[in-house]
Parts: structure tokens; C-alpha cells; sequence
């Protein structure tokens, strides 16, 4: 996962956070988002290229803007409390 420093601009905190995500993404009931987590993590498939692929692309698509939408929602104080406790939970 050489790309994940890259993205992450090296940020510890963040990088376990996306390693996290991958490991849930592939235990996910989605076979798409389980064999793309799984080549990331096995180092056959950087995260961008997954992420601008047409064949993940959409899959991954899909959750992160139901997620955007719900934060968009969100008042600034109550994304800070869930960003304050994903951060505890971490």
C-alpha cells in the first residue's frame, strides 16, 4: 500500500484509519468491495487506481456520497462530536 503515505500525507492517525477501512471493506457482504480491498492490501492494487477504475470506482462511489450527503446534514458541532468519538473508538 505505497500510495496510502501519499494520500495520507503521512499522517499516522490517518493511514491506520484507511488501512481500518480496507480491512472492513474486506469482510464486506459486496464481492466487488472485497476483492478490491483485498488487492490493496496485498499490494496488486493502489488505492487510487481502485478508486478511478470504472470497475470499483462506482461501487466505492456510492457509499462515500450517501456518507457526504448525511454530513452535509450535519450541524459543524455535531460533526465534531462524531469525528471526537470515531477518533476514541480508533
Amino acid at each position: 500500500m505505497d500510495d496510502l503515505d501519499d494520500i495520507t500525507g503521512g499522517d499516522e492517525e490517518r493511514t491506520h484509519d484507511f488501512r481500518r477501512l480496507l480491512e472492513q471493506l474486506a469482510q464486506s457482504k459486496k464481492p466487488l468491495l472485497r476483492e478490491m480491498a483485498t488487492a490493496v492490501q496485498d499490494g496488486h492494487l493502489a488505492l487510487r487506481q481502485a478508486a478511478t477504475s470504472t470497475t470499483y470506482g462506482t461501487e466505492l462511489a456510492a457509499p462515500v456520497q450517501t456518507f457526504r450527503n448525511a454530513c452535509q446534514k450535519l450541524s459543524p458541532e455535531e460533526r465534531d462530536n462524531l469525528a471526537s468519538r470515531a477518533r476514541q473508538q480508533g
